[in-house]
């Protein structure tokens, strides 16, 4: 299991709002949002789980599942990486690689961005490796939205009022 956060370009606000402690969608979110659950479509072996879209990010678990059939065995401790122009199929880096492409392309297709990248390069991803960090993280992203005002991604936040 993968927590993943994934920006908007230059943080910009613009997958939506949040109204008291849920996630206003704009259009742009929408597609977002219809992306994100549209990868195991494209990525069999992946199941998303808890997943939250703010404002200008995005928060998700993603499970990877491999059959050893098919896979093989890989080391759970060697970490998969890619060289330029070799992707490794069914990847982190593939997957957000390919979410990020589809929602920038179906964004561009309806007229809602220019020629505005819609989100930042790069992503961030840390391993789940226990119940209890899976339970750290999905209330973090559960609460994400009730956290808004002082959330550090947030552009109108209120400074000095993160530590109450």
């Amino acid at each position: 299991m993968y927590f993943v956060t994934i920006c908007a370009a230059e943080r910009r606000c613009i997958f939506g709002e949040i109204s008291g402690s849920d996630a206003v969608l704009s259009p742009v979110g929408e597609i977002v949002r219809s992306c994100w659950t549209d990868i195991p479509q494209h990525f069999p072996n992946v199941k998303i789980e808890t997943h939250v879209l703010m404002p200008n990010h995005l928060h998700g678990v993603l499970t990877i599942t491999s059959k050893l059939s098919s896979a093989g065995f890989q080391d759970k401790s060697e970490r998969v990486t890619e060289s330029f122009g070799m992707p490794t199929p069914k990847s982190i880096p593939t997957i957000i690689r390919s979410f990020k492409s589809a929602a920038s392309k179906r964004i561009r297709e309806l007229g809602l961005a220019d020629g505005d990248s819609i989100c930042q390069r790069g992503y961030y991803e840390h391993v789940i490796r226990n119940t209890e960090e899976y339970v750290e993280v999905t209330n973090y992203i559960l609460l994400n939205p009730a956290r808004w005002g002082n959330d550090e991604e947030n552009p109108n936040r209120v400074l000095g009022t993160d530590k109450l």
